[in-house]
């Protein structure tokens, strides 16, 4: 009997990965504007220390940086900038051989997701310029039209990457995925491809 073939499922990380820089922080800087976000750092610094030491998770302290940026920053603001960021400083950060590996994936008409830890706010409007199928990011929390300085949720990395592909997918063994990622954020998502790719996008 002929071997039914799996759908092919390509699966990317977003910073570091199809990016050169790191984005989320740079997006709290344009939004909060220069000067407030060297201020908040500043603010930040003692619990800077504690993480340096591993007294504080990375993720506690992106906390506490999102809280002092966002805390009741206007919703239609922040959808304003998401776009604006989107398409006036992402194109520059873009890694070739990245975007190579991903308009191969388009070429052969392969479901494409980006799945990142970055904010929801500007992904979707870039993933939708070069054609991603599906995007998932953390997402602010906003009640009233205001954001709370929290998340809705939980981060978008670590096991959650995997829960977010299954919300879409449903049981992964029925795709062949292929994972490019580049942290220990993406561990877990490496870890149920069949073709997992750490830092690389060949081999």
């Amino acid at each position: 009997m002929e071997k039914i073939k799996k759908p092919i499922v390509a699966v990317f990380d977003f910073d570091g990965t199809l990016t050169n820089k790191h984005t989320f922080w740079r997006f709290l800087r344009l939004a909060t504007g220069r000067a407030r976000f060297v201020y908040v750092v500043i603010r930040l610094f003692p619990i800077l220390i504690k993480l340096a030491f591993g007294k504080i998770l990375l993720m506690q302290a992106r906390e506490r940086l999102i809280f002092y940026c966002m805390k009741n920053f206007p919703e239609d603001k922040l959808q304003q900038l998401g776009e604006q960021f989107a398409t006036e400083n992402i194109p520059a950060w873009l890694r070739t051989d990245g975007m190579q590996r991903f308009q191969w994936h388009q070429n052969q008409g392969h479901k494409t997701i980006l799945v990142s830890n970055s904010a929801e706010d500007y992904l979707r409007p870039w993933a939708k310029t070069v054609g991603f199928d599906h995007v998932f990011g953390s997402q602010f929390e906003v009640r009233s039209g205001l954001l709370t300085g929290h998340l809705q949720g939980t981060h978008c990395q670590g096991m959650e990457k995997v829960n977010r592909l299954n919300s879409l997918l449903g049981e992964l063994t029925q795709y062949r995925l292929y994972v490019y990622g580049d942290s220990s954020g993406d561990q877990e998502m490496l870890a149920i491809a069949d073709k997992p790719y750490y830092r690389t996008f060949v081999g």
